[in-house]
């Protein structure tokens, strides 16, 4: 007759040659509920959200915590938002552009603060919602900016458009960690909420007036000096 009453030293057995069980087991329940939790959480549908996307340089978790508390503050009837961080840089543009073209592509984020260079490869295309109507209606106050660099022909068309808003004067964006000097801001063209899309664009206009950092007029003004020292050094002699 087998043996099977429980001992001590089978328990100990046991554990030590099937503990691997537990702990597939353990994993299993732990991914099985993220799963059924996932499937089953509530997710705002697309026209009671607001999500921003910075394309450039790595912007702090601090930062964009802050935006999508700005845009529940501000706007009570959104439900959720999400401000997402895409690094692309000079040195780094790789998978970010993968993010940025896969992102757009799922019709992901309705604002977009993207360099300059990505906003030109997508403006032609009608990517972005026109701004012209907005400016004109007053819902959208760009406080004398200077848009020609957010001006796009549209391909299909030839339409001549506001597609973005050139950010280079919103010098409050430092003082969050952001160097706007490159930045374009846009409202996607699939965005499904538009007002508050357009209504936020204005507000980020109007906060972010800001005075020219005094570091940066020192750096531009050592650059023009060093440049006029070169000129100079350069000029021949007779």
């Amino acid at each position: 007759m087998r043996e099977t009453k429980i001992t001590k030293e089978r328990i100990r057995n046991h554990f030590t040659y099937g503990w691997w069980k537990y702990a597939l087991m353990a994993v299993v329940v732990v991914v099985g509920w993220n799963l059924i939790y996932t499937a089953t959480a509530y997710r705002a549908p697309k026209d009671r959200r607001l999500d921003v996307y910075f394309v450039t340089h790595s912007v702090a978790a601090e930062t964009t915590d802050w935006v999508s508390a700005q845009i529940l503050s501000l706007f009570p009837e959104v439900e959720d938002s999400n401000c997402v961080s895409i690094v692309y840089t000079d040195d780094d543009n790789y998978y970010g552009s993968i993010q940025l073209t896969t992102y757009i592509g799922a019709g992901e984020g309705d604002i977009y603060l993207m360099t300059r260079e990505r906003f030109d490869a997508f403006k032609a295309e009608g990517a972005f919602l026109a701004l012209d109507e907005a400016v004109a209606s007053g819902a959208l106050n760009l406080r004398a900016i200077d848009t020609a660099k957010g001006m796009a022909t549209i391909t299909d068309t030839g339409e001549r458009v506001l597609a973005g808003i050139p950010a280079d004067e919103l010098f409050g964006f430092m003082g969050h960690g952001v160097d706007n000097r490159d930045l374009v801001i846009c409202v996607m063209g699939y965005t499904q909420n538009e007002e508050y899309a357009v209504r936020f664009v204005n507000w980020l206009v109007e906060t972010m007036q800001a005075e020219k950092p005094d570091w940066l007029v020192e750096q531009e003004a050592a650059k023009q000096s060093e440049g006029a020292a070169q000129g100079v050094s350069e000029m021949p002699s007779y």
